[in-house]
């Protein structure tokens, strides 16, 4: 579970943090840290796309290649992507992970710099992998791994990395002996980024088939557009028929079209109905360790609403140490949860990058006042408390 986020002179942040880091979860400086479930709010062009973008951008530099991951997914090339060109970009993640193998919680912060060499294209320039631990009843730091421009230690061993263009993360992930950098690699690389409420997924289903990776036969999990639903639901039949009829049964149970119909629509593999895609994602039997996703509730009628934002919390709740990061603009499906879930995106527009804002709801006194008067997070929302004029201001 990610704890914090802080991005440094990237897309539109020039030093930014949703969450805690490691040295004010070790001072008990704050408590507002990423929750199981989260809330980006704000208005048009203020971050939240940014936001979980350069989560994908990490990710995918992670598992592939910084030169990769700075053109892939329609990105500009890194350079562009800099706010200060002569500076470099960082990234630090904070995390609580849980080891399966020893059953522990570990607390581990992971951080990143990749800077623009001379020919404009990016390179890693240091990596840090931070483990805070319990010593003497005192919380201590202990640094599991750090390279400086590809040389350095992993976990006590003197190492080098000659492509500037791989993480030591990505390199050393997949070996079992480095615990900690396994795990941090197991969480990034978990992260699912879903596009199902976006206009591509329809393009990606009518243009270009297997362009998303849809390969014939049964598939494991979605994948971003959920284009493979077709794969996903023959998978599950094959492989678990009384699991794949409780499935399906409990998710018609929770959709008001579908309530009443015997059988799956026939049209829905053809065209998936989006509230059926979030709830079969959310019951994948290996749940991802974070789910991002932009406008979740768009184009669904209010009923539909109510449903997601419960399937939601119940996902948080079956899996501990998963969480669903959203950015939304409809006050309903925040209206149950509490000001610590909800980030509020802010900006100036003083300039054309680098003046956004990032607070959480539970900062402000008078909200926490008026949310433990029984006053809902969406009513509190609507009432112009969290932006800075009165009103709700649709997505479009």
């Amino acid at each position: 579970m990610i704890y914090g986020v802080n991005i440094v002179n990237f897309d539109v942040f020039d030093d930014d943090k949703a969450g805690i880091l490691m040295d004010e979860s070790i001072a008990g400086s704050s408590d507002l840290r990423l929750r199981g479930l989260n809330a980006l709010i704000g208005r048009n062009n203020t971050g939240k796309t940014s936001f979980i973008n350069a989560l994908s951008f990490l990710k995918d530099t992670v598992t592939g290649s910084v030169s990769e991951a700075s053109i892939s997914r329609g990105r500009p090339g890194f350079y562009k992507m800099l706010i200060d060109t002569d500076k470099p970009a960082v990234f630090r993640v904070f995390f609580k992970i849980y080891n399966d193998e020893k059953k522990e919680k570990v607390y581990l912060q992971y951080e990143l710099t990749i800077s623009a060499g001379v020919f404009k294209s990016p390179e890693i320039t240091s990596e840090k992998v931070l483990r805070s631990i319990d010593r003497d009843g005192q919380k201590v730091v202990e640094t599991v791994m750090e390279l400086n421009d590809g040389t350095g230690h992993v976990a006590g061993h003197n190492t080098r990395i000659q492509d500037h263009h791989l993480t030591a993360l990505g390199v050393y992930g997949n070996i079992a002996e480095y615990e900690e950098i396994s795990l941090i690699y197991h969480e990034i690389s978990r992260w699912f980024f879903c596009k199902f409420s976006s206009d591509e997924q329809s393009t990606f289903r009518d243009q270009n088939y297997y362009a998303d990776g849809n390969a014939p036969g049964g598939h494991k999990h979605l994948n971003s557009h959920g284009t493979n639903l077709d794969n996903v639901l023959t998978y599950l039949k094959a492989k678990d028929p009384d699991y794949y009829e409780k499935c399906v049964e409990e998710i018609k149970s929770r959709i008001p079209v579908m309530k009443k119909k015997k059988n799956l629509p026939a049209t829905l593999t053809e065209s998936p109905d989006r509230l059926f895609l979030y709830l079969l994602l959310l019951r994948d039997p290996d749940p991802k360790s974070a789910i991002f996703i932009e406008a979740p509730d768009k184009d669904l009628y209010h009923d539909m609403v109510d449903v997601l934002a419960t399937e939601f919390r119940e996902f948080t709740i079956r899996h501990r140490f998963s969480q669903i990061i959203f950015s939304t603009h409809n006050p309903y499906i925040v209206e149950s949860m509490s000001p610590k879930e909800i980030w509020v995106f802010t900006r100036s527009y003083a300039r054309e990058a680098g003046d956004v804002q990032i607070s959480c709801a539970a900062e402000d006194t008078l909200v926490r006042e008026l949310f433990s008067q029984g006053v809902g997070m969406g009513a509190i929302w609507y009432g112009g408390h969290l932006d800075e004029k009165t009103g709700f201001e649709d997505e479009n």
